[in-house]
């Protein structure tokens, strides 16, 4: 058998790509430094959602997003002559579960953002049933 490395071609010095350090797992001061790392991540991801929803744009589009997941209607797909389409409509439920689990993500890290947006854009919630100015 030949080496598969051999495909790999070298950066354009000439040299090897280096292997990344393996992080020692049984090291206090480097799980330490990886907890560190993950928390300062979600409190980074949680000021940019909270921005988002912060702002009557960012909650527009938020919503959407979730519009275009139907992530308030079941979709069953029809051919053009009617005829079910059932690998279609499994599709569209796959969206559907995108959509509510990004919203429930979203809801997880600024519940009162994502409120305010059901608010202002959920038919169920007393928003508006279109994005469409009257």
């Amino acid at each position: 058998m030949e080496d598969d490395d051999d495909d790999i071609p070298p950066f354009e010095d000439g040299t090897e790509e280096p292997l990344p350090e393996q992080p020692n797992a049984s090291s206090r001061k480097t799980v330490e430094t990886a907890k560190k790392k993950q928390n300062r991540h979600k409190r980074e991801a949680k000021a940019f959602w909270q921005a988002v929803f912060a702002d009557p744009i960012g909650r527009r589009e938020m919503w959407s997003i979730l519009r275009a997941a139907h992530i308030n209607e079941t979709v069953f797909a029809c051919g053009p002559n009617g005829t079910p389409q059932p690998e279609a409509t499994w599709y569209k439920l796959g969206e559907q579960q995108f959509g509510q689990t990004l919203l429930r993500s979203w809801t997880i890290l600024d519940r009162d953002g994502v409120f305010l947006m059901q608010d202002e854009h959920d038919p169920a919630f007393g928003g508006q049933a279109s994005s469409r100015k009257k």
